[in-house]
């Protein structure tokens, strides 16, 4: 009975956080693991998954995948470690493009306004900085995991969202997120509401991504237009398409230009918008 009773009592307790941290806008995410397939032209062409775990201080998310077409061949290994909102705090990257081996790493620097970057490609060694901000994704090509950081920050849809790109030295553009009228879809045999919204990822000759998931923001499908690739979780099958609509246009909302802030006064954090 003494066992029953505190089952409810925690589960009731359970719920009133869950709730208040709702009802605060603090973002969460379920630990867990998912595998996704890659496609092209409706064919598998790779495979990817992400897991997710939580830290004293936030969460950390461990991400795979792999690409094999005639002419390219493409891995990788990413580690992230975000603080409890969500924002990049620091990104181990590992990987191979057609047999060679790159490295990219991203860390706050002391202040929590700079990433510090490092990268490993093609025998040379590269370093960079760039501002850290909040609503920011490390949007590594094909990553299940970047989908699904990008699918949170869709279900916030602020005024002001930024893409890190894992290429060059480490390259920040803005993205601008057109959220769409939910589809039809299929998760392991039953069907379910899925919601959809385009990412547009820069200001001049963007890349569109169309996210699909669920309201809580758990990825279930991302299409990668211009590409023409699909990665898909395992056991969901889109049932309808979103109707026809304009591209995102990244500036076109206010708030895009890079803001001045003070130092932070405590612990590193992000520059907010």
């Amino acid at each position: 009975m003494y066992v029953s009773a505190f089952c409810r009592t925690f589960a009731l307790v359970s719920a009133l956080s869950i709730t208040a941290a709702a009802s605060f806008g603090q973002p969460a995410l379920t630990a867990g693991s998912a595998h996704y397939g890659i496609y092209q032209d409706g064919k598998t062409v790779g495979e990817g998954d992400y897991t997710v775990q939580t830290t004293a201080n936030g969460y950390s998310i461990t991400s795979h995948g792999k690409l094999n077409l005639t002419k390219f061949s493409y891995s990788f290994s990413n580690t992230q470690s975000l603080d409890s909102s969500l924002n990049l705090v620091r990104d181990e990257l590992s990987g191979s493009v057609n047999g060679s081996a790159v490295t990219f790493t991203a860390a706050s620097d002391p202040t929590g306004r700079q990433f510090q970057i490092g990268v490993s490609a093609n025998s040379k060694q590269t370093q960079n900085t760039v501002d850290r901000h909040q609503h920011l994704v490390l949007l590594l090509d094909l990553d299940p995991a970047a989908y699904l950081l990008l699918s949170r920050v869709a279900t916030e849809n602020p005024p002001t969202s930024w893409i890190l790109i894992p290429k060059e030295d480490g390259i920040l553009v803005p993205s601008t997120i057109a959220p769409g009228s939910s589809v039809r879809g299929q998760l392991n045999g039953s069907q379910i509401e899925v919601q959809h919204a385009r990412v547009a990822v820069s200001s001049e000759n963007s890349i569109d991504v169309d996210l699909f998931y669920t309201p809580d923001g758990q990825v279930l499908e991302a299409d990668l237009l211009q590409q023409n690739f699909s990665v898909v979780r395992d056991g969901f099958k889109l049932l309808e398409h979103p109707k026809p609509s304009a591209p995102a246009q990244p500036g076109s909302r206010p708030g895009n230009a890079a803001p001045q802030y003070p130092a932070p006064q405590s612990a590193p954090q992000p520059q907010q918008q």
